[in-house]
């Protein structure tokens, strides 16, 4: 049987070494670097290659930005800037 909590554990485990060793600008370097030497020799499979490495650094980085908005989002309290209904008396 498939046990997915030990995969989702593994996956937080690897996505919190990545942001640790921040690999994911690494990833983006090493793209563009990729695609300017694709580009520079012409070879289009070296460009398809390491845009993938930009595609999945800017991934990360979204998700890791997308993580710290939600985090940083105050609830509001509706009911205090409601003014209070009127009373039927």
């Amino acid at each position: 049987m498939i046990n997915i909590d030990e995969y989702t554990r593994k996956i937080k485990y690897y996505y919190n070494l990545t942001k640790e060793k921040k690999i994911d600008s690494y990833m983006i370097l090493a793209g563009f670097a990729g695609v300017l030497l694709g580009l520079v020799c012409g070879i289009d499979i070296i460009n398809k290659i390491f845009a993938w490495f930009i595609l999945f650094g800017v991934v990360i980085k979204l998700y890791d930005f997308s993580e710290e908005i939600e985090r940083s989002i105050i609830p509001y309290d509706f009911n205090r800037l409601l003014p209070p209904p009127p009373s039927k008396d």
